[in-house]
């Protein structure tokens, strides 16, 4: 009896330590670049600097899917701004992108569904001196 107990709890642990590892994410960033618009999928106007009001794009490529999502947060001071993109196969391309409010140092941050970090970027935006 106590040799099957054995065995059941065996096979229930092993079971949930593979589960436990298919769990971990694969995916990876293999490109990721900021700019001023995307058209036919591709990003326009790369930069590091943005005007205020205007729009920065996010462009990023990610292998290693399909997964459920992936979370694009937009940061400036306390302000936070996340986005849910979803990931439907490998490679696959997609970009976020967000209307800048706010003057200052900006980060942007690609995560997994279990909030690792995948991409970190920053960049600035500028008020426009006339």
């Amino acid at each position: 009896m106590k040799r099957y107990f054995f065995g059941l709890f065996s096979a229930a642990f092993l079971f949930l330590g593979v589960h436990a590892v298919a769990q971990e994410s694969q995916l990876k960033i293999t490109e990721a670049k900021l700019g001023k618009d995307v058209k036919d999928r591709v990003l326009v106007d790369e930069d590091s600097t943005f005007a205020l009001n205007e729009r920065a794009f996010l462009w990023i490529r990610v292998t290693g899917g399909p997964s459920d999502s992936i979370t694009v947060t937009w940061k400036a001071g306390e302000d936070i701004y996340p986005t849910k993109l979803n990931i439907g196969g490998s490679p696959w391309r997609t970009w976020s992108y967000k209307t800048l409010a706010k003057a200052g140092q900006w980060t942007v941050t690609v995560t997994d569904a279990a909030g690792n970090v995948l991409k970190e970027m920053s960049f600035n935006v500028e008020e426009m001196k006339m």
